[in-house]
C-alpha cells in the first residue's frame, strides 16, 4: 500500500511540472507576441505616415539642401526644428511660429533627417550621440532596411497619451516613430 502512495506523489508531481512548464511557454509566446504586436502597431502606423509625409511636404518649400549637405560631408544626423537646425532662417519668423503650432499639435517629440542608409547613423559616434541616447528611435531605425545611398530619411517621433493628447509624464505615454523618404534632388 506504501508503494502505491509514491507512486501516486511522483506521478502527481511529474504532471505538475510538465503542467507548469507547459504554462510557462504559452505566457512566453504570449508576451512575446504582444510586444511585438506593440511594435506593428507603434512603427510606420498608417496615420503617422501620412502626418510625415504632409510634414515633409511642409518641409520640401523650405530649402532642405542646406541640411542634406551637411549630411554629405559627415554631420550624419540632422535635427529639425532645434536650436541647431538651420531650416527656418531669421526671415521665417511667421512660418516657424506655424512649425511649432504644428509639432505641438502633432505631438512630435524630435524630427530628424539622415541618410537613408542607417547603419551609418546606429554606429552611434559623436554625431549621432542624440539619437542613440533615444532607445525607442534606436529600436525603430533597426527595423529599417538599408537602401539608397543618394537618398535620406525624415525620420519623426511622436508621444501622446492613450486619448490622443499631449503626454504629461512618461507614464501612459506611447511613443510612434515614422519615416519617408527625401531624395537627393528635391
Amino acid at each position: 500500500m506504501k508503494n502505491k502512495k509514491g507512486f501516486i506523489f511522483i506521478e502527481t508531481i511529474i504532471v505538475t511540472t510538465v503542467l507548469l512548464a507547459s504554462l510557462m511557454l504559452v505566457y512566453a509566446m504570449y508576451t512575446a507576441s504582444i510586444g511585438s504586436e506593440n511594435r506593428r502597431i507603434r512603427y510606420d502606423d498608417v496615420a503617422k505616415l501620412y502626418e510625415t509625409y504632409y510634414v515633409k511636404k511642409y518641409l520640401d518649400s523650405f530649402s532642405l539642401d542646406n541640411l542634406k549637405a551637411r549630411i554629405d560631408n559627415g554631420d550624419i544626423v540632422q535635427p529639425i526644428f532645434s536650436n541647431s537646425s538651420e531650416i527656418f532662417g531669421t526671415s521665417y519668423t511667421a512660418e516657424r511660429s506655424f512649425f511649432e503650432n504644428l509639432w505641438q499639435h502633432l505631438h512630435i517629440v524630435s524630427m530628424y533627417l539622415i541618410p537613408y542608409n542607417v547603419s551609418t547613423v546606429l554606429e552611434c559616434g559623436s554625431e549621432s550621440s542624440t539619437i542613440c541616447s533615444n532607445n525607442g528611435m534606436v529600436s525603430y531605425l533597426n527595423t529599417l532596411d538599408d537602401g539608397d545611398n543618394d537618398a535620406y530619411r525624415l525620420v519623426i517621433e511622436y508621444a501622446m497619451d492613450a486619448s490622443g493628447n499631449a503626454c504629461s509624464s512618461e507614464v501612459g505615454c506611447f511613443h510612434y516613430y515614422s519615416n519617408v523618404k527625401v531624395e537627393a534632388n528635391e
